[in-house]
């Protein structure tokens, strides 16, 4: 069993209850329909990867995906209509009505430079829509650098001139428990295939686990208020003020 093999049996199966990150893709068309609502003109879309959420603007919208160089070209395979970095964006100032940045900001050793990069291209009452993981595992290493509380985002995008719209806790403090459970259990599957363990009798043990773990949080999840304790991730909703 490769690793490959199993990446290509997960992506059939991501938006079940079989799919040990469940509680990450199962809202996650409806989430991007409401990026969607919230942008419009020129829609710059900074660490595009594979452009995913141009399926979700507004038909009279422009669409421009940046990626970096490198992340595109070997770690993606995909085609930005931009090169560029973050922190030091190709584009003059005031030309974007919108900026999205998704996903991104934690990878990026300079957080403060990409703000200010986005300040400068955005136009005054602009919207820009920043979305980050909270508690979740190590990924695209190693550019992996931070993780933010709601309360260090607040001061982040306040002392680059945004307004806060709104804020969206991704994810019930009872599901970020399962999703967290269900990726260490996958990543010591991994660990055993890394090895040459007999992967394939321990995946009967592992598999098996992850859908009742998914249904038990649901079915809490369903039952319990929501709360800011453990969120897997945020999403604000900003405006630029000049």
């Amino acid at each position: 069993m490769s690793y490959r093999y199993i990446k290509k049996i997960l992506k059939n199966i991501e938006h079940t209850c079989l799919h040990p990150q469940w509680f990450v893709y199962k809202g996650r068309d409806e989430q991007n329909r409401e990026i969607g609502k919230v942008v419009k003109g020129r829609v710059l879309d900074v660490g595009c990867a594979d452009q995913f959420i141009r399926n979700y603007l507004p038909e009279n919208s422009e669409y421009v995906g940046l990626d970096y160089y490198q992340t595109a070209t070997q770690w993606y395979k995909t085609s930005p209509d931009v090169f560029g970095d973050a922190q030091r964006l190709p584009f003059a100032d005031a030309t974007m009505d919108s900026v999205l940045l998704l996903d991104v900001l934690e990878h990026l050793p300079e957080s403060n430079m990409c703000l200010s990069e986005i300040a400068r291209v955005i136009k005054d009452k602009g919207t820009f829509v920043l979305q980050v993981p909270f508690l979740y595992p190590i990924h695209d290493a190693p550019l992996d650098f931070q993780r933010w509380t709601l309360y260090g985002l607040r001061h982040l995008v306040l002392r680059h001139g945004f307004f806060i719209k709104e804020e969206v806790l991704l994810g019930k403090s009872v599901e970020t428990a399962g999703l967290l459970l269900n990726l260490a259990l996958c990543n010591l599957l991994l660990g055993w295939i890394k090895n040459k363990k007999t992967a394939i009798l321990l995946s009967v043990i592992i598999g098996p686990i992850i859908v009742p773990i998914n249904v038990f949080c649901w079915f809490l999840s369903l039952i319990s208020p929501g709360d800011n304790f453990m969120p897997h991730g945020y999403r604000l909703i900003l405006e630029k003020h000049s």
